[in-house]
């Protein structure tokens, strides 16, 4: 059982590293990093880099998409999300494969109870909105990332990666 959810989380985090990106766009399922900064000159302190401001109609167009993919997750409706995601998510593995790592964090998380947003970023390079919840399953509590972005034919808002870690 150990094996399948390591299994489960390194198809995720690949899952959430290449869907929805073109080559270059998404290496790592990792949180967004400041750019760095420009070389100081003797004595200057270092600043903190301020964060990267959301799009606007991003902000807006997003709040259903993050509503629905929760209900998906919280009714099991593994093969929706799937469906819903963009073309790079669908393109890394097969629908029945997704859906069985799912039913399989299911059984070892229980049923879904609820979540809380607990980070929200925009990511400097691709400007993709990264939303972490803390979920509550009835077995154990997981941090759920969600990650969405527009799609480079259309500019549709969609979902370009989904993955669960432990929570801390």
């Amino acid at each position: 059982m150990k094996k399948q959810v390591i299994i489960l989380i390194l198809i995720a985090g690949m899952l959430a590293a290449l869907s929805g990106c073109s080559s270059k766009e998404e290496k790592q399922a990792t949180p967004a990093l400041p750019a760095p900064a420009a070389p100081q000159q003797a004595g200057q302190a270092s600043l903190p880099h301020a964060p990267v401001p959301a799009d606007p109609l991003d902000e807006k167009e997003v709040v259903p998409l993050k509503s629905r993919m929760l209900e998906h997750v919280k009714a099991q409706e593994f093969g929706a999300i799937y469906d819903e995601a963009s073309g790079g998510f669908r393109k890394v593995g097969a629908r029945e494969q997704f859906v069985a790592l799912w039913q399989q964090q299911l059984q070892q998380t229980g049923a879904f109870k609820s979540a809380s947003e607990i980070s929200h970023t925009v990511r400097p390079t691709d400007r993709f909105l990264l939303f972490i919840y803390s979920v509550k399953y009835e077995k154990m509590a997981k941090n759920l990332r969600l990650t969405f972005g527009r799609s480079t034919k259309g500019g549709k808002l969609e979902l370009t990666g989904i993955n669960q870690s432990d929570a801390k």
